[in-house]
């Protein structure tokens, strides 16, 4: 076949047109989805991280708050009392004055004892009871709620006697009792720091010895006449904080600590404030931030001397969860260098949001998944018109012309497109059925023109035709011979193209037909071979058919041969015809001819044997020469195929005696032994007594002369 060249584009990989549809559907509504919802996220975060500052801040400045408000009231009784033994030093040496130190203890819940104490030694004080100092002596009464005391003044001996009073409800008296000290007030750091600055001062904290809780004292100096005297102090309890740092928190699981920032010491500890104390080598010692029994806590604590910030972030070593730190020193005005520590889980404020998040990515999911199916549903009802005109496109180059419905489309576009595409394809399965398939296969695929030219190829070429057509067609109706043609053309063209021959032509009742072009195929004579006996043998098939329906049989006759021949398109340049031509199709057409002379039904040339011996069944006939040609050469019968199982190609089961049989007879015929080669053709005529080929051998024995 000969095409003019013309570049063909490069196949790429494409996608599915309803793939590419719902894979653009979703690159444009799924960015813009997570671009919401990451936007909503950062712009909920900063309020919310915001919203956490703001909560930390007022924790912290509620705390700082607190604690002053926890000293400056107690700090004013104090100042009330010292200003009272100022002006009468023998006051708080008068039982009497125990109701004005009642009145100072119960004037706010944090006190715990009040007490002045003068440079001779003596000392009064009046405490609450609680069960920790109801437990701590058994002499006290167990129905004991305030305890007041005093110590004498020194008068010469430092062992001197604590008178104690007890009370259930003050002033009804449960029990008293005396007990030798040796403890003195004006040794302690305290005392002494009131007596040298004359101004209020802060110890502690440090837990008490009788309760557990940790404890600050607070002394302001006594003052006569610019000579200190001695000093009225109070003891707070820290619990009292330590509620307030429980109740006021930052968040659901926040914890706020108040801590001496020079020591780490804890002052206040939410929750359970003995928390804060620990007992070390017999003796209670107050809990520090690199000590305390949180982990949280001390984390914070260590990550704030790495890092030298007092606001970070950090990882909870218990969970992992992120907590906020904030670390915040008192006031200066405040005389302690304490400082506020605040630990808030960023999922308290955070989490909602988070929660918020999930859900709206699960329901962003649900959504996108309900779009995508929205989306390919809508999406194959667009492409289905269009990819079944690309699957019909695609049948159109294989030439296999899918018969299938294609669902119509609303489209405007689309259905015009479809409706060329079916023009189209009946146009071109017309015309398929004018030149062979394989030519308008090669056409389509290489997209180039036909032009005028051929070339010399080897090929085998066979030629059909019926027995007594002439007489046939003057016995049959003319509708009913049209009808068997048909049939018998349908059946023999089908039989050559399952062995990739190429249907030529039809002449009248004949088949022209050819095999190793356009498509070369080194097997194209066993091919020829394998399509002639699949004719034959459907036409046989028919015949049986037909007998039944009372019609006439069409015999079936083929000539096979195989030759270098010329081999493309012939004709004008508007009207052209892909064909074969020269002595090898002359030839195979004289082949056709020469079964009317011996009775069989498909000769083939020595020069098929030659090609497919090893493969094929065959019998020798004779030597001839056909017109046209001077040179002689041995005809055979096509029998049948050697080592098949296929029905229409295996040869009948005596087919190899027979051969035998007419081998050896023909070597006689053919050495001018007419004769023997006439004995020979009788033994085969016993064996096979309606052989075509013995009977008309015998018949040519008997007109020879003998050797």
């Amino acid at each position: 076949m000969i095409l003019s060249r013309r570049n063909t584009p490069k196949t790429t990989v494409a996608l599915r047109l309803s793939a590419a549809m719902s894979g653009l559907f979703v690159l444009l509504s799924i960015p813009v989805l997570i671009f919401i919802l990451v936007y909503n996220y950062e712009r909920n975060s900063a309020a919310i991280n915001a919203t956490l500052d703001d909560v930390v801040t007022k924790t912290k400045r509620a705390s700082i708050e607190d604690a002053e408000n926890l000293i400056d009231p107690v700090a004013a009784t104090l100042e009330l009392i010292a200003s009272f033994a100022a002006e009468d030093r023998e006051l708080f040496r008068k039982q009497e004055s125990r109701e004005l130190l009642y009145q100072a203890l119960t004037s706010a819940r944090q006190v715990d004892a009040v007490f002045v104490s003068f440079e001779d030694g003596f000392h009064r004080v009046v405490t609450r009871m609680d069960d920790d100092r109801r437990r701590s002596d058994p002499k006290i009464p167990p129905t004991a709620n305030w305890h007041s005391s005093y110590i004498d003044s020194f008068a010469g001996s430092l062992r001197r006697v604590r008178h104690r009073t007890f009370y259930d409800t003050w002033p009804h008296v449960v029990g008293s009792y005396d007990v030798d000290t040796i403890e003195d007030i004006r040794t302690l750091a305290g005392y002494q720091a009131a007596k040298n600055t004359r101004a209020l001062v802060v110890e502690g904290p440090w837990p008490n010895p009788d309760t557990g809780y940790p404890v600050i004292t607070l002394r302001t100096p006594i003052i006569t006449d610019g000579s200190f005297i001695g000093c009225a102090s109070g003891n707070i309890t820290l619990n009292v904080l330590s509620e307030f740092l429980t109740s006021h928190r930052a968040s659901r699981r926040s914890t706020t600590v108040i801590a001496n920032a020079t020591d780490g010491t804890i002052i206040a500890y939410p929750g359970d404030p003995k928390k804060g104390v620990r007992l070390e080598n017999g003796r209670l010692e107050l809990a520090r931030l690199d000590t305390v029994a949180d982990d949280d806590l001390r984390e914070a604590y260590r990550s704030q001397i790495e890092t030298r910030k007092d606001d970070f972030f950090f990882r909870s070593p218990q969970n992992g969860q992120q907590i906020s730190a904030s670390f915040t020193h008192f006031p200066t005005t405040f005389g302690k260098p304490w400082e506020v520590i605040t630990l808030t889980p960023t999922d308290d404020f955070v989490g909602t949001l988070e929660r918020t998040n999930r859900q709206m990515i699960t329901l962003i999911a649900v959504l996108t998944g309900v779009e995508l199916l929205l989306i390919y549903f809508f999406s194959r009802r667009l492409s289905r018109p269009i990819e079944s005109v690309s699957r019909e496109l695609r049948s159109v180059t294989d030439l296999t012309f899918s018969h299938a419905v294609s669902p119509s489309s609303y489209i405007q576009e689309v259905k015009e497109l479809q409706t060329a595409v079916s023009l189209f394809e009946t146009s071109l399965r017309s015309f398929s059925s004018f030149v062979p398939l394989d030519v308008v296969r090669k056409l389509i695929k290489t997209g180039t023109p036909l032009t005028l030219g051929v070339e010399q190829r080897f090929l085998t070429v066979l030629f059909s035709d019926l027995k007594d057509f002439s007489t046939l067609s003057e016995q049959i109706p003319p509708n009913d011979l049209l009808a068997q043609l048909s049939v018998y053309f349908e059946a023999v063209s089908h039989a050559l193209a399952e062995e990739s021959g190429t249907v030529d032509k039809f002449i009248g009742d004949g088949i022209m037909a050819f095999w190793g072009a356009p498509v070369h195929r080194d097997d194209h004579v066993l091919r020829g071979c394998c399509g002639a006996m699949r004719a034959i043998r459907r036409m046989q098939q028919l015949n049986a058919d037909w007998s039944r329906q009372g019609r006439s049989p069409l015999q079936l006759r083929v000539g096979l041969h195989c030759a270098d021949v010329l081999v493309g398109n012939v004709g004008s340049s508007e009207r052209l015809s892909y064909t074969v031509m020269g002595d090898g199709v002359n030839v195979a057409a004289r082949l056709e001819g020469v079964n009317k002379t011996f009775g069989t039904t498909v000769c083939i040339s020595d020069s098929v044997v030659e090609a497919v011996e090893r493969d094929v069944v065959a019998r020798p006939i004779r030597k001839v020469q056909v017109k046209g040609r001077k040179r002689e050469f041995m005809i055979y019968e096509l029998l049948g195929i050697k080592a098949s199982d296929d029905p229409e190609l295996k040869p009948p089961d005596d087919a190899a005696r027979l051969c035998e049989l007419t081998r050896d007879a023909s070597s006689y015929f053919e050495r001018g032994e007419v004769d023997e080669a006439a004995r020979r053709y009788e033994d085969i005529l016993r064996a096979f007594p309606d052989d075509p080929v013995a009977k008309s051998l015998l018949a040519m024995c008997s007109a020879k002369e003998p050797i």
